[in-house]
């Protein structure tokens, strides 16, 4: 079968199976490296789920969809950001592989992947298959990322508390000592705008036992955007696992006047909010709108089924959110 073109690409059920099978080596698939690209774009995604021991799994073709969307934008993001949960459950060795494979159409088209862990994953399977993660990470034993945009820097923190059994995740997020101290001091030296990226919402990354949700966000709002009296560069904190677009104000106190956005991202097609999100960079802001093009839990209706009204409803309600980051002075 021969290349297919940009506009057969992104029609959403042949894109699908066009990148599915392209990409576990059935079909040819089509390379947009020659295209041009938009170095202050940049796609967020989150919640993959790609596994490939429970074939065949709507979560790889759904992913395979979300990537020739992206792919099939004129101009291409420059980076592509993934906030966890590559894997499907238990981060097994073959969901990477098929992961590999997927993306490996957006490595061929130059666009700069960066991932992080999501409770999902794990980290040694993950890094067979991405071995480049192995020594990049500031953080020993965590794998943690800096990224570099055109007016905005980017940090991929390390959230995933691994288990020691290898059929179990942990839901909740960890932030270890060191990765916290890390972190806070990254943003405090940071001189250009700067967003914290990673799986768990902020409500999780706090201090554990301190409060309520808000007042653990705040907490972990004081490592990354500062207080009042010694704020940072940093402007808001991006993030997955709740599969399903939200924003909120809980980085900072309410009697402030400095604003801590947190934006939730959805996932690319294991249920919920399905999609992903753009974040375009500006001087002084950065604006993250979400693409939101389905909805379904707990997963798909059956092919050649009637819509869901209540979902389609959703996916409605949510066209044109985003969330703005304004860069700090």
């Amino acid at each position: 079968m021969g290349y297919f073109t940009r506009r057969s690409f992104i029609t959403s059920g042949g894109a699908a199976s066009v990148a599915f099978a392209g990409a576990c080596g059935c079909v040819g698939v089509p390379n947009f490296g020659s295209l041009r690209k938009d170095e202050t774009l940049v796609a967020i995604l989150s919640d993959c789920h790609v596994g490939d021991w429970n074939s065949p799994d709507y979560q790889g073709v759904k992913f395979a969809e979300c990537l020739a969307r992206i792919l099939a934008l004129d101009p291409l993001p420059a980076k592509m950001l993934i906030t966890g949960d590559l894997a499907y459950l238990w981060g097994r060795k073959e969901d990477y592989a098929l992961s590999r494979r997927l993306l490996q159409p957006v490595l061929d088209a130059g666009i700069e992947i960066t991932i992080g862990m999501g409770n999902h994953d794990r980290r040694e399977n993950f890094l067979e298959y991405w071995p480049e993660y192995a020594n990049r990470s500031p953080v020993p034993g965590r794998l943690v990322s800096k990224v570099h945009g055109v007016h905005f820097d980017y940090i991929m923190a390390d959230t995933l508390g691994q288990p020691e059994e290898t059929d179990k995740w942990i839901t909740s997020g960890a932030l270890d000592d060191e990765q916290r101290e890390w972190l806070r001091a990254e943003c405090a030296a940071a001189k250009r705008p700067l967003l914290v990226l990673a799986h768990h919402p902020a409500g999780e990354l706090g201090f554990p036992g301190k409060g309520n949700t808000i007042g653990s966000a705040r907490k972990f709002g004081e490592i990354i955007i500062g207080t009042k009296d010694n704020p940072t560069k940093c402007c808001g904190y991006i993030h997955g696992h709740d599969h399903r677009w939200y924003v909120t104000r809980s980085l900072a106190h309410w009697s402030e006047s400095r604003i801590g956005y947190t934006a939730c991202l959805p996932s690319t097609g294991h249920w919920g909010d399905i999609g992903y999100a753009l974040l375009r960079e500006y001087p002084d802001r950065a604006e993250l709108s979400l693409v939101q093009y389905d909805y379904f839990s707990p997963k798909p209706l059956p092919a050649g089924s009637a819509p869901n009204p209540a979902w389609q409803a959703i996916v409605r309600d949510n066209a044109g959110k985003r969330c703005t980051f304004v860069a700090r002075s």
